[in-house]
Order: structure tokens, then sequence, then C-alpha cells
């Protein structure tokens, strides 16, 4: 990682951090080193996760074919009236409402459409797709919300109802599932309304007095006027990406830039090298509580995402700064007593906790370390996939069950019996499908998009 030239000038006041000084911070020594057998050619990938390539995708190929779409079918997809009810107790798969979310429509529209882009495009997983579509163009987004407002939270099954104060995420996951189904169907409109919905919403969110309230470091955390949040950036970058990958577009691809820019260039902290998940508008760091928290599950992920970024458009010093942040995340939020990763660190100086386990962000780790395994045969990659596998299939999974268990205490012996993960979860599972078929078309050999 010594003497990296990097082309963006704010890229440059990281180079001590992740750069020339990442070793300071503890990062795995094999970091950026190739792993599994070498060629002529380039290292070659032979085994993960205790099974070869072709047997680990053959596991990944049927938790998603012969367990989620199934179970989502019989329990979660409604039939009649378009949409997903997740409120579904995994254990004796009965459900416990029929209340439909904003985020959970946008959530599943994209899962859906994803599917059906990427894997056979079946007729039956398009109609599941489209019939979200048709309840959120129904029910949704029929009515323009006045400024400063969003889609309330909750509808009842019918969507005759709403309920309860919605959020910029609402508007988002919708928006990220009509641009894939922009794709799934040819209808471009959707394309054009989803790009609508991302631009709303960045013109609301750098409004001075735009409200948000970052409550998953406590009920009575703060309130910070006009927030820079790491995970609105996240799932801006998340959205702008994947339109990116099909079509050219100025005003998504400056969005890219700028979230990238917010990403590695603010919210990661110069003086203990994590993401803080809140600053304040100006991107000064609060005099309060979040001048000290690190929601490292966010991080995490958001870096994952970035790195993708980087993949994209080829940019090597991008790439090897998000790498580094990357590892040096997964790392901190090691639980090294019972395996698996914290998700919150509350307290930085005070090195204070929260120690419950879920499984999205175990899955947001064997995303990321997949990428540096596929792209760089990284050896510290290799490693950490094969644990955190190992450890998601020993604590999350049970044959038994309808679906993964999403969530639970650092132990898992207590768990969140009702909720069916239908984004986080097949997500991870048709990234990862999508990257081990590629890997083994190249017969384990690294893609060398990066040099």
């Amino acid at each position: 990682m010594n003497n990296i030239e990097y082309s963006r000038r704010s890229f440059i006041k990281q180079q001590s951090l992740l750069g020339l000084g990442m070793l300071a911070f503890g990062l795995p020594g094999g970091f950026l080193k190739a792993a599994g057998a070498t060629t002529a050619t380039g290292p070659v990938i032979d085994t993960l996760g205790a099974m070869t390539l072709k047997q680990l995708r053959d596991r990944y190929h049927a938790a998603l074919f012969d367990q989620f779409i199934p179970n989502m079918d019989a329990l979660v997809i409604d039939h009649e009236y378009g949409g997903f009810m997740c409120n579904v107790d995994i254990v004796t798969r009965e459900r416990k409402s029929d209340a439909k979310s904003a985020w959970y429509e946008g959530r599943g529209l994209w899962t859906y459409s994803f599917l059906y882009n990427n894997f056979g495009q079946d007729p039956a997983i398009l109609k599941a797709a489209t019939g979200s579509k048709d309840f959120i163009v129904k029910h949704i987004i029929r009515d323009t919300p006045a400024d400063g407002d969003f889609w309330p939270a909750s509808y009842n099954r019918t969507g005759t109802e709403a309920s309860g104060e919605g959020n910029i995420y609402g508007h988002l996951f919708i928006a990220e599932g009509l641009a894939e189904f922009a794709r799934a169907s040819g209808d471009e409109a959707y394309y054009q309304q989803a790009k609508e919905i991302v631009l709303d919403c960045l013109r609301r969110y750098d409004q001075p007095d735009y409200a948000y309230h970052v409550n998953y470091l406590s009920a009575d955390a703060p309130r910070v006027p006009g927030p820079r949040v790491l995970g609105h950036w996240m799932v801006f970058l998340r959205a702008a990406t994947q339109i990116l990958e099909r079509r050219q577009d100025p005003e998504i691809e400056r969005l890219a830039s700028r979230c990238v820019d917010a990403i590695m260039n603010h919210h990661l902290n110069p003086e203990y090298g994590l993401m803080n998940e809140l600053l304040n508008h100006d991107f000064s760091r609060p005099d309060n509580a979040f001048a000290n928290f690190s929601y490292l599950g966010h991080a995490i992920e958001t870096l994952w995402m970035v790195m993708f970024e980087a993949g994209r458009k080829k940019d090597r010093a991008l790439f090897r700064t998000a790498a580094a942040a990357f590892c040096r995340h997964v790392k901190v939020a090691a639980d090294r007593i019972y395996g698996g990763f914290f998700r919150s660190l509350d307290h930085v100086d005070q090195y204070t906790w929260k120690v419950d386990k879920v499984l999205w962000l175990q899955e947001e780790v064997l995303i990321g370390t997949l990428f540096l395994l596929e792209h760089t045969g990284d050896t510290w990659a290799q490693q950490c996939f094969d644990d955190t596998y190992q450890y998601v299939q020993d604590k999350f999974t049970k044959p038994e069950y309808a679906f993964w268990i999403s969530a639970g205490n650092r132990k898992l012996t207590e768990f969140q019996q009702v909720r069916a993960e239908h984004y986080h979860h097949p997500r991870h599972l048709m990234l990862n499908l999508l990257a081990l078929n590629r890997m083994v078309e190249r017969g384990g050999k690294i893609s060398g998009i990066f040099g």
C-alpha cells in the first residue's frame, strides 16, 4: 500500500491514514497478498469455505432457489393484492401480520427485479415484481407528499389505509426497486420515475432544516439539524451505481462521485480511522455523542459498495483506499470470543458496544471479502470469508426454518423469530452467486480489473 498516487485531490489527506499508515491500525498482514495456487498468469482460487468453488456455488444456489424463493412464494408474496407481507414466524411458518411497508415494498421490488434480470428471467419472478410495483404505484406514490414529508411508513394489506411517519429510506428503496424494474419490464418510464425520486430526495437532504433522527445510537440521542448520515450516502450510492452500470447519466454520475467524496473524505474519522455515522450539515463533527459513534454495520456495507463503484470505474486508487478501510472496519467489528461481527460501536474512546448480532452485517462481510478475493486473490479476504461463512452456517441457518435467522443476542441463543428478511439476505446470495459463477468460469483466476 506504499507510494499510492491518488487521482483525486481529496484522497491525499487520507493517504497517511489508509495508505502509508495502514499498518499502524493493525490491518491484516495478508491484505492484498495472493491466496491459493499461483500460475504464470496470476493466483488461482481453488477452494472456499472448505469446498471447491463449484460446491460453494451449488450451496448458494440451493439457499436461493430451494429455500428462499419457494418460502417467499408460499408465505410472504401477496398473490391477490401484490407486494410483500414480511411478518412471518420463521419457525412456525405463520404470518403474524398482513401489514406492508414502504421500505419493504421497495426492497422486495428490487430483489425480484434483480432476480429476474440476472437469473433466467422466470415469468413467475417477474409477476411477483410486477405485483409489488402495482401496489407501490397504486397506493404509495400516487400522492406527492408535502415539502419535507415522505410517504407513510406502513400500509394495510389492500393499501387502503396508511400509518406511521415515513422517512427518506422508504423513498430511496422504492427508487432502487423501480430502477431495477425498468430493466426487467423494458419500460423506461419507471427509470425516469426512479431518477426523479432520487433527485428529489437529494434536494430534501441538502436542506439545512432536513430532519432525521439517528435513533440507532439510542432513543434519546441528540437531534442534529440537517444531518449528514452515512446510511443515506450508502443508499444513494447503491442506487446510483446500479443505474450507471446500465446507462450513462451525467446527473447520476455526479451523485455517485459526491457520495464517494462524502464517505471517504468526510465520514471517515482521521483520528481513529473509523466512519462516523452522523456529521453536521457542513460536514463538521458534532460536539455531542455522535462524535464517538461509529455504526460499523453501515460502514462495512457502505465500503463494499465503494469497492463496487471502484470496480465499475476501474479506479485502482479508490479501490485500494476503500479496501483498506473495509479491512480495518471488519477487523475492529470482530467478536473475537464468540465469532461474527458487532454492528455498533456506541462510543469509540470508551469502547462501548451493542453486542447483539444481525445477519445482514455478517452477509455484508461476505459480499466484501468475496469481491476482494475475486479481483485480487487476497489471503486475508479468503480467511475472513471462510470463517464468516462457517459462522453464519453454524449460527443463523436452520434447515427446518422457513428463512435464515435475521438477528439475535450475542451467542444467538435467543433470536428474532418474526421476520422474513427479503433484501439483505437474497442480495448477499445473488451477488455472491454471480461472483462465484464468474470465478468458476475463469477457472479460479482473479479478474485482474485492478491490475
